[in-house]
């Protein structure tokens, strides 16, 4: 696992302001499908300049474990991986100057009743041509690409609810902030993504906050981080439930606190 590579944010530089090709239907795309089915997919490029611009396409996989950093790479893959299943039209292609391009995938899901779940993994797209060059001392330049990570997802045969589990809770004082760092678990078959509410109450039983974090998507048997800023809280001693909801079910866990 040493070549793994550190998915700092999940589009890695993404920002399509700066980007001469640019992703039109999005960044993640979910299947629903059954075994022994074929499922086809396109992702719509648009190589926003004048100029030819190179794109190259590969798969990756994505893990999310418990108490580590998320993770893209090419070198590992797991139970839920949709790499053997997955296949592209093309490996790399030159647009032209304005042209939009539909790029073709394929999922083969294999003749197995006994599959079941969410199976995943993340379609790069990279643009080869660099969208700056900045001259440096003795004539090097330094050349900045562009990746997207385009999330591809098949739901396979019957969706059933997954369970969540509070994994880790961490209650921090971070210089001047206090924070809440909560990472979640799904031990389901299927992905799910909860909203996170936490509801603050102080000594008297009055509600002193409530807030809420949108949701995210938690893979089977991974989990993801959340974090919540307490900071604003008045010294004290604080009750609190913790909520997580992805509509389907709910599932809570109370805390206490002080606020020093």
């Amino acid at each position: 696992m040493k070549k793994l590579i550190l998915l700092v944010s999940f589009i890695l530089i993404a920002v399509n302001s700066f980007s001469n090709v640019v992703v039109l239907n999005g960044l993640t795309h979910v299947h629903k499908t059954n075994s022994g089915e074929i499922i086809t997919g396109i992702i719509k490029l648009k190589n926003t300049k004048n100029t030819e611009q190179r794109v190259i396409i590969y798969f990756n996989d994505l893990f999310q474990q418990c108490g580590e950093e998320t993770i893209l790479t090419k070198d590992a893959s797991h139970d839920n991986s949709i790499l053997n299943w997955f296949s592209t039209n093309i490996n790399e292609r030159v647009l032209k100057g304005n042209e939009e391009y539909e790029l073709l995938y394929t999922i083969n899901v294999p003749e197995n009743s006994t599959i079941k779940g969410s199976y995943y993994g993340v379609l790069m797209v990279e643009i080869e041509k660099p969208i700056k060059e900045d001259a440096l001392n003795y004539g090097v330049k330094l050349e900045s690409k562009v990746r997207y990570g385009i999330q591809i997802i098949a739901d396979v045969n019957e969706r059933t609810p997954s369970e969540l589990e509070f994994y880790d809770i961490k209650i921090e004082d971070i210089e001047t902030s206090k924070i809440i760092n909560v990472d979640i678990q799904n031990k389901g078959d299927f992905y799910v993504q909860p909203t996170l509410v936490l509801e603050v109450f102080n000594e008297n039983g009055e509600q002193a906050k409530k807030m809420e974090l949108k949701f995210k998507k938690i893979y089977p048997n991974s989990c993801k981080a959340f974090s919540l800023d307490i900071s604003d809280l008045p010294k004290g001693a604080y009750t609190a439930i913790l909520v997580a909801d992805y509509g389907e079910n709910m599932f809570a866990i109370d805390l206490e606190f002080e606020n020093k």
